[in-house]
């Protein structure tokens, strides 16, 4: 079964360590002198993606071709989406996508909106600190590195796995048999990508398959000079939920007293060091914590084409033009989790706690006999990794280079010892001629 969205082009990795020491959670390492992805520890985050310049790391999703596959496509437009078109209306980028072959075509910014309510009314009524769910990275994150925290995700489903759900009954209620109906994600991400495949909080995602916004982007853009503007009294654009495709744009949307006692945060590594402080319990005062994996939110997914600092910019001024949310009846969406989040129990040196602690002083011994530079040249991203490898089985102490080299050295000295050494039948025959 597909567990992941990364994917890696062996012919082109060279085995230069930079994905290594980038992946947030130590999933890659280099062996042979090409990468390898430990999938129990990706997270998808895309970050190798961005690293590698030799274009080695690549993720595939589906394209407009496979559109055709259903008789009633559906496509979700994510908010971010509307950040890649500088300066063109929301109503006439949705017609260009209905121009793609689509039947109908839905904004994941109405459930935004709709989940930033229900979003409020939650934390007013329950005691503690939360984080969103809404960025699968992040809630991925959690369970394999911080399982602690996993009980703080609030127990809603994405935006887009929401409006999914409710595209769905809705075209089940119009008479399109379930069979018919196709849902496609105009992803930012390779994250969302693989939520279609693998979930995160759900059993099954309602979200049939993704297309990345690189791969309509041009489509979209050949149809636009003939697409007249969407009637927006039918179709009204939820500019105020359009703030979600960028960092800090679903903490706006929450009332204000929980909007002071929130905070956003954007990047993998300001999110992992955030997550850092917050398991130390060295954050106080905040209630709520926006994430997002990528940098300024969902504008900085791989997936897109324009850059995110434009992208930005010209989503800020479409959301300005918002007064007020989208008035709607939010009890079509169905946000509530059936369970609660579990943590991945990933990492464990063994099963077997008697093991385990053995293996654990093997560790803080193997730990003091790498030199602790994390120069990534033993194919793992740091020396405590590389330990763990070794008590594992995955590695040897002659990965280090230094440890090899210090070895061939006393073994050199060992040899050149032994070159002056005579055997003993040899030490009693010259001792025998001499006494001649």
């Amino acid at each position: 079964m597909k567990k992941h969205s990364v994917l890696l082009k062996e012919e082109l990795c060279e085995g230069c360590t930079n994905c290594v020491k980038n992946c947030p959670t130590k999933a890659i390492r280099v062996r042979n002198g090409k990468a390898r992805i430990r999938d129990e520890l990706c997270i998808d985050c895309a970050e190798c993606i961005r690293i590698c310049a030799y274009h080695a790391k690549y993720s595939l999703t589906a394209g407009i071709a496979d559109v055709s596959d259903y008789q009633y496509p559906i496509a979700l437009i994510p908010p971010s989406f509307y950040g890649q078109f500088k300066g063109i209306d929301p109503a006439k980028i949705k017609n260009a996508v209905y121009r793609l072959g689509f039947k109908e075509v839905m904004d994941v910014s109405l459930a935004a909106e709709a989940l930033s309510r229900k979003t409020s009314e939650f934390l007013a009524a329950n005691p503690g600190v939360f984080i969103s769910s809404s960025c699968p990275v992040v809630v991925r994150l959690i369970k394999i590195l911080y399982p602690e925290l996993t009980e703080h995700l609030i127990p809603f489903k994405a935006p887009v796995d929401a409006m999914a759900e409710k595209a769905r009954s809705d075209a089940a209620a119009k008479g399109v048999e379930p069979d018919e109906i196709g849902v496609f994600l105009i992803t930012p991400c390779p994250g969302k990508n693989t939520t279609t495949f693998d979930p995160v909080g759900i059993e099954k995602s309602p979200i049939d398959k993704t297309i990345a916004v690189s791969q309509v982007y041009q489509a979209v853009l050949a149809v636009l000079d003939k697409c007249q503007d969407l009637d927006e009294e039918n179709l009204p654009v939820p500019y105020l939920g359009l703030g979600w495709g960028q960092s800090g744009g679903e903490v706006k949307l929450l009332n204000d007293p929980i909007q002071k006692r929130s905070l956003s945060v954007s990047g993998i590594h300001r999110v992992k060091a955030l997550l850092n402080e917050l398991s130390r319990n060295n954050i106080k005062g905040v209630k709520y914590f926006e994430l997002a994996a990528c940098e300024y939110g969902c504008v900085g997914g791989v997936f897109n084409v324009v850059n995110p600092f434009q992208a930005r910019y010209d989503l800020r001024r479409l959301r300005a033009q918002g007064e007020q949310m989208v008035p709607q009846d939010d009890g079509r969406y169905h946000f509530k989790l059936p369970g609660k989040f579990e943590p991945l129990q990933i990492g464990q040196l063994d099963s077997n706690l008697k093991r385990a602690m053995e293996k654990l002083s093997q560790l803080e011994q193997e730990i003091t006999v790498l030199p602790g530079l994390d120069c990534a040249a033993c194919g793992a991203p740091d020396c405590k990794t590389l330990a763990e490898d070794i008590v594992t089985g995955l590695a040897s102490r002659s990965d280090c280079v230094f440890l090899l080299r210090k070895q061939m050295g006393d073994l050199a000295e060992k040899l050149s010892e032994l070159i002056h050494e005579l055997p003993p039948v040899m030490k009693n025959r010259n001792k025998h001629g001499k006494d001649r």
